[in-house]
């Protein structure tokens, strides 16, 4: 998949879709490595983050599409190793 970015006053503009398919948010790091006079690769690190940071972003990224006529939700709802 070829894409481009923008480079900028000293910084390196990602497209959004890249972005989202490679997961990334704020705090990561990437990994640049020099190939040649002309190219580098780039290895994202995502940084550790918390269980609840974890639940977050999985509800922000796939919301429950359920009515909401249950009076609680169960843990099961949010955590991926319960489904």
């Amino acid at each position: 998949m070829a894409t481009t970015a923008t480079y900028h006053k000293r910084k390196l503009y990602i497209p959004r879709d890249v972005e989202q398919k490679l997961g990334l948010s704020d705090g990561d790091q990437a990994e640049i490595s020099i190939l040649d006079d002309k190219s580098f690769s780039v290895s994202v690190r995502h940084k550790k983050s918390t269980p609840e940071e974890r639940i977050v972003n999985r509800i922000i990224r796939n919301p429950i599409s359920a009515k909401m006529s249950k009076k609680h939700l169960r843990r099961g709802d949010y955590y991926e190793s319960e489904r």
